[in-house]
């Protein structure tokens, strides 16, 4: 299952979700609908980032509500394989520190 936009395409997997494309005002809404409620019912939410061209702020609010509820919800939200733009925008933003942060295969 998938949803393309112009700009953003998500689609799940068993371990949670690839982004590729531009998290902007336009896509944070199709981004959210996939996010919030975290899906599934226990455990890890990976989202690998490692197409993601472009993200602005209404992007991170989505990951950051995102994380939030996951660990509310005894859950970890992790953020596969950022982008150069991703990785730089959350060094700039003090996120890193916040975002559970890998690179794999």
């Amino acid at each position: 299952m998938g949803e393309i936009s112009e700009t953003l395409t998500i689609s799940q997997t068993s371990g949670g979700l690839v982004v590729s494309g531009e998290i902007d005002s336009s896509t944070a809404d199709m981004l959210t609908g996939f996010l919030i409620p975290t899906p599934g019912d226990s455990g890890e939410l990976a989202v690998d980032m490692a197409e993601v061209a472009f993200i602005d702020s209404s992007g991170l609010r989505v990951l950051i509500q995102a994380h939030q509820q996951a660990e509310q919800s005894q859950r970890r939200l992790v953020i596969i394989n950022p982008s150069p733009i991703v990785s730089r925008l959350f060094d700039v933003s003090g996120l890193n520190e916040l975002f559970n942060i890998t690179n794999r295969g």
